[in-house]
């Protein structure tokens, strides 16, 4: 809006701290929570991939010693003795203390022997039997990580596409002032790529943080059951491992976050460019606004590669760690073969146990550092929708009806933070009165104006139309009844005959090119070669400036509302096109309720009354004559404005 104080743009947002954590969760459980079918499913897909995992690594020992029986070879004197001495294991120090069995071997076998008598399968089949197991297990295993997989992508996706379209419309019904204050680029940011930042992470490692870690759960316990003591050695580096991951992980948050918030720069000089082309041509500032990009994409850069610093360096420091550990049991395992403690097939099945348990610690890895850029993204996200919206429908709000009498402003006062703008104005608008508003820049004539549709509400006073608070009506109904046209004529990169009927498709070519007619828009419009169905370009940019006014007047024709707000309208044309506009004009407001502003009082004379306003107050009123006569501050713009001229 013209004339807006820079405190205004300058007011922070509200942001969520870090300990917020929680309320995070919360936040997100809430678009998570309507797939709930879904996510049983998913859990379900989890845990059987996780069982057939550790069925897979179960059934290692059965097809080492009983289908290659590699427990009777020659591997060692002591240890294939005691493959075969046929002496029951005694408990291990964790069973003797606590009284819990996790034997998890012991369990595998006596259900593949149980399996085996249900089947009638002959101990002598074992050589198909159990490979035909392994092959089962592993097709379920392969069909749980398929479906698990897809459940987690209809979660993921579905419940981001949700928050996405919840924050595109939070951000849709904000107030004006919430635009002041967020950049549009900033907006463009959060909506694109903090959603996809998140919708990565979801649908991606989601998928790992549940089906890792109860995968690595379960190998742990597996480890746990072939051999307490040997486990614990092997298991004893796990906190090392862990540390830096956890250290990893912080850093990428903070990285991550500060990544994004150079990415929504970028977002927003790009646009401001865009939207400012002519100004940044006109004024030869090419190289100016280059540098300010390449600054910020330098910027952007440097935080970028600090966080895939991060990324490559933690995986060889958590594989150096493992590899330590590797060399650790290696040493201690052949203890235990030559001590009778293992047979070979026992200490094969425990090294692939081992080795399996990286695969899971490798991707939390990543699901740790992913979740962390994902969760300040989430930060970010929640942040926008934590705005409070200031202009709402109260919940008794009623529909409003026509305008049979007057719009008035009662003792209405406003200010931007600590700056006043209106200050007591009361002012009365009778129907089919149109009234222009005058005054120098910053008066808050366009301030005014834009109460009347809640742009903005007072903070003071009220403003009614025909007696009833403009604030108990919905938005809905009241903004049904306004049309506004303005000096920044807003148009969208689409043809024109939906640029007239905005919005609304059911109206048919003839009504659309009615209201061109009725707003001089219809002979351009035929000359150009596809007509009612060119593309005018992104802001009407094919056009030419009274040309994109008089679309914008057009589609004002077609609403037809009974009230009419004209902000600067003819102010940047040339007096050709303010001609034919002015025309335009004059068609609109009739039979209308109509508030005109206008720095030009050529474009005034005609109305029923003129407001001068000045440094908020209303300071004169009446007709051109009557304000002509009075000597006072339209007398004085006048004078000023025509003997420039």
């Amino acid at each position: 809006m013209s004339g807006e104080p820079s405190a205004l743009r300058e007011k922070p947002e509200r942001s969520l701290p870090e300990d917020e954590s929680v309320r995070i969760g919360a936040f997100l459980w809430h678009y998570f929570r309507h797939y709930s079918p879904w996510v049983v499913l998913a859990v379900a897909s989890t845990m059987v991939f996780a069982v057939s995992t550790v069925t897979l690594l179960a059934l290692f020992r059965p097809i080492l010693s009983e289908v290659l029986q590699a427990d009777q070879s020659d591997l060692g004197g002591v240890a294939a003795l005691a493959a075969d001495n046929g002496e029951e294991a005694e408990p291990t120090w964790f069973e003797e203390t606590f009284g819990v069995q996790i034997d998890l071997d012991a369990f595998f076998d006596a259900l593949l022997e149980r399996l085996q008598a249900a089947l009638g399968v002959d101990p002598g089949n074992v050589v198909w039997f159990i490979p035909t197991v392994f092959v089962v297990v592993f097709l379920l295993r392969s069909l749980a990580a398929f479906s698990n997989g897809y459940l987690f992508q209809i979660i993921g996706l579905g419940a981001t596409n949700d928050l996405r379209n919840d924050l595109y419309k939070r951000i849709l019904h904000q107030s004006s002032t919430f635009y002041s204050q967020h950049p549009s680029g900033e907006l463009i940011s959060r909506v694109g790529n903090d959603i996809s930042v998140m919708q990565n992470a979801i649908t991606n490692r989601l998928l790992d943080l549940f089906q890792q870690s109860v995968t690595l759960l379960l190998l742990v316990w597996f480890l746990l059951s072939t051999h307490f003591q040997l486990a614990l050695v092997c298991l004893v580096l796990v906190p090392a491992v862990f540390y830096p991951i956890v250290r990893f992980g912080k850093g990428m948050r903070k990285t991550s976050h500060r990544s994004q918030e150079r990415l929504a720069e970028i977002s927003n000089l790009v646009s401001e460019a865009v939207r400012g082309h002519r100004v940044v041509k006109a004024f030869g500032m090419e190289g100016f606004e280059l540098e300010r990009f390449r600054q910020a994409t330098r910027r952007h850069l440097k935080v970028k590669l600090k966080a895939q610093l991060l990324t490559y360096a933690s995986s060889p420091v958590v594989e150096s760690l493992a590899a330590l550990g590797a060399g650790a049991f290696i040493v201690y395992a052949g203890y235990t073969v030559r001590n009778g403690e293992l047979t070979p097939s026992q200490v094969v099945q425990f090294l692939t146990n081992l080795l399996m348990l990286y695969d899971p610690v490798r991707k939390l890895n990543k699901v740790n550092l992913v979740l962390q850029e994902s969760l300040a993204a989430a930060h970010r996200v929640a942040a926008i929708m934590a705005v409070r919206n200031e202009i709402e429908d109260l919940p008794e709000a009623r529909d409003l009806g026509s305008v049979e009498r007057e719009i008035r402003f009662d003792d209405v006062s406003f200010s931007y933070g600590k700056v006043a703008v209106l200050k007591g104005i009361d002012l009365i608008i009778r129907r089919g009165e149109v009234v222009a508003l005058v005054g120098s820049s910053g008066a808050g004539k366009s301030t005014l104006v834009n109460l009347l549709p809640r742009f903005f509400d007072p903070d003071e006073g009220r403003v009614t139309i025909d007696g009833v608070d403009i604030r108990e009506v919905t938005l809905q109904s009241l903004r049904a009844q306004i049309g506004i046209v303005t000096q920044d004529t807003i148009l969208f990169n689409d043809t024109v005959r939906n640029n007239i009927a905005y919005g609304r498709s059911d109206l048919s070519l003839e009504n659309v090119r009615r209201a061109a007619r009725a707003g001089y828009a219809d002979e351009f419009v035929a000359q150009s070669e596809d007509g009612y169905d060119a593309i005018i370009g992104e802001s009407g940019l094919k056009l030419s400036g009274g040309e994109r006014q008089r679309l914008a007047i057009a589609r004002a024709l077609l609403k037809d509302p009974p009230i009419l707000i004209l902000d600067e309208a003819t102010s940047n044309l040339d007096s050709e096109a303010e001609a034919l506009v002015q025309k335009a004009l004059e068609t609109l407001m009739q039979h209308r309720t109509a508030l005109v502003i206008a720095h030009r009082l050529s474009t005034v004379k005609r109305a029923d009354r003129i407001v001068v306003m000045d440094a908020g107050k209303i300071v004169e009123e009446g007709s051109h004559a009557e304000l002509l006569a009075a000597g006072g501050s339209y007398k004085r713009f006048h004078d000023l404005q025509f003997r420039d001229s």
